[in-house]
This record gives structure tokens, sequence and C-alpha cells, in this order.
């Protein structure tokens, strides 16, 4: 499956929305398969649980986001990508998180200040072999998620990523930095 559908393929607002290049890669660290119980949360508009339920396409995506603008953005981006499993759920995790079945992939893209609390319902619904997919933008997050992970039964692996886009300049062509992006991978044992 091909992962990093063009940003200009989603409907947009101003909720924000994780780039092409990074969903691909977090994708590809989730490892999504196709009969997999997906939780996306921070889905902003929806665009990892629109390729999270392509990848999990006899499974369920679970999309948790606190904004109503956002919410609504999921809705019509699945409805868009004719995505009948994902779920859309408004509020904020971990007390959104109530209720989900065993999930086999977590994908944390925003935390509202609650890390402690989502990482430990996570650890709940995951089973052995289970994946978290955390998205950092901060010194701060990063350090974090680090701190976070110690003790708990997650083999924890990190890397950062910078994305330059080409753009053209009259007869030039000149690379835009994205920011940085740090992505953790977190496999229970």
């Amino acid at each position: 499956m091909k992962f990093g559908i063009r940003d200009e393929e989603f409907i947009r607002g101003k909720v924000p929305m994780t780039k092409a290049e990074i969903r691909a890669m977090v994708m590809v660290q989730a490892d999504i398969q196709p009969g997999d119980t997906v939780a996306d949360i921070g889905a902003g508009t929806g665009s990892i649980s629109i390729e999270a339920a392509l990848a999990a396409s006899k499974g369920d995506v679970y999309s948790i986001e606190r904004n109503p603008e956002g919410i609504q953005l999921i809705r019509e981006n699945a409805e868009k990508f004719g995505c009948s499993n994902i779920h859309p759920i408004k509020g904020v995790a971990p007390d959104a998180m109530d209720g989900l079945p065993p999930l086999d992939v977590i994908i944390i893209g925003g935390s509202s200040g609650n890390m402690h609390e989502i990482l430990n319902r996570a650890e709940t619904l995951l089973s052995k072999g289970g994946r978290i997919v955390l998205t950092a933008v901060t010194a701060e997050t990063t350090g974090e998620i680090v701190k976070e992970f110690e003790g708990r039964p997650f083999r924890l692996e990190g890397f950062q990523m910078q994305i330059n886009r080409l753009r053209k300049l009259g007869h030039y062509h000149l690379y835009n930095p994205l920011s940085p992006v740090f992505i953790f991978t977190a496999e229970k044992i």
C-alpha cells in the first residue's frame, strides 16, 4: 500500500494537519494490518486516520479529537475517502478512550498535556506486540516521551525527520524547510 496521500487531497480548515511525508513515515512505523483496531489520538483533520483506515481495511479506526471543527473535518474526509471504518470521538484523551476495544496500534499526535495518563490507558488497551507511534515537534515533548517510557513494558525507538520541499522560483528551484518532527515507536513487550 502506498502511504502519503497528497496534502491537497484533504478537506482542510484551521485545524493542524500532519504533512504527507511525516504521515507516510508514521504509517510505516505503525505497521497497520488489514484487521487491526487503531486509535488516532489528537486526530486533527483526520489525515492519519484516513491513511490508517485504508490500511486497516477490515478493522476499525477510532479518531479522538477535542476540536469540534476537527471532528467535522474527520467526518468529511472519511466520507470523501470512503472510509466507513472511522469512528470520530469528540473529547480529550484519556477520558475519550473510555469504552475503546482492545487496540493493536495507537497513534498519538497530540496529548493536550495528558501524556502520562494517555500512556497509562494505552498500556492497558494494547496487547503484547501492540505499537504506539508518537510524533513530537517540541524539545519538551520529546524529553517527556523518553521519560514516560522509562520502566514501562515497551521497547522504545525514535528518530527525527527534517523535510525540505522543492519549489520553483523563477528559473531556479529552492527548498522550503518544514519544522523537524520526532517520531517515536514503542512496541509492547
